[in-house]
């Protein structure tokens, strides 16, 4: 059975743009944690836009769409290209940074940005991400790392999905995300909950690597017997 939900609103509570798409006052987009702090007092949430001519060019660049963050951890496809062939304005992002994607949240594809994105080849590269993702940025004092398990869970994703807006491209606001309470659990626990991840997503890269290591040993004793 499909219940509706009403909201009765006052025109002053509808912002500077009376804003009347009722996904904007769905109440599942407040969430039940009152203590803690707000998430942009922790961390900074990145959304300005470079073009391909801020990078160097003679650096190739590691470009991530919204297909290559899931559950925490990018899972790369690709290798670094050039940046005449970037094309659109991108996000750039630095090591330790956490992605979020603000279109369809319930594909989960958060993600964070580990040191080896940035050693796809030999000398290094830089990484940049699609305009879709938030960027966050621990403050200092604050490893935005620790966020990752805490985007991902259950009461956070609920809210995301209520607060996304649009039809055919739904997408959550910034302001949304920059209003998620941080719960004590995770302030207190934040250094160990980063070193974890850290240590996941480095098992993740040994995976995928020794996985392709694993293929090219194949491949070689495929071509001797033959």
């Amino acid at each position: 059975m499909i219940v509706g939900i009403h909201v009765v609103k006052l025109a002053r509570e509808l912002g500077e743009n009376l804003v009347l798409a009722p996904e904007r006052f769905d109440p599942r987009r407040s969430a039940e944690i009152s203590s803690g702090k707000a998430l942009v007092e922790l961390a900074d949430i990145l959304g300005e836009n470079v073009p391909a001519r801020s990078f160097d060019p003679a650096r190739p660049v590691l470009v991530l769409d919204t297909t290559h963050a899931y559950e925490g951890f990018v899972i790369l496809r690709h290798a670094p290209t050039s940046t005449e062939r970037i094309g659109s304005p991108k996000r750039r992002i630095l090591p330790g940074d956490v992605i979020i994607s603000r279109l369809r949240p319930y594909l989960r594809q958060v993600a964070f940005i580990d040191d080896a994105l940035f050693q796809r080849i030999p000398g290094g590269n830089a990484v940049c991400a699609s305009a879709e993702f938030f960027v966050l940025r621990g403050r200092p004092g604050f490893d935005a790392v620790a966020l990752v398990p805490f985007l991902l869970s259950e009461p956070v994703q609920a809210i995301l999905a209520a607060g996304q807006e649009g039809g055919h491209h739904p997408r959550f606001s910034r302001e949304l995300l920059a209003s998620l309470r941080v719960p004590p659990c995770v302030l207190e626990n934040a250094a160990d909950y980063a070193r974890q991840v850290r240590e996941l997503a480095a098992g993740v890269r040994r995976s995928l690597s020794g996985c392709q290591a694993l293929v090219a040993a194949l491949q070689e004793r495929m071509e001797e017997d033959r």
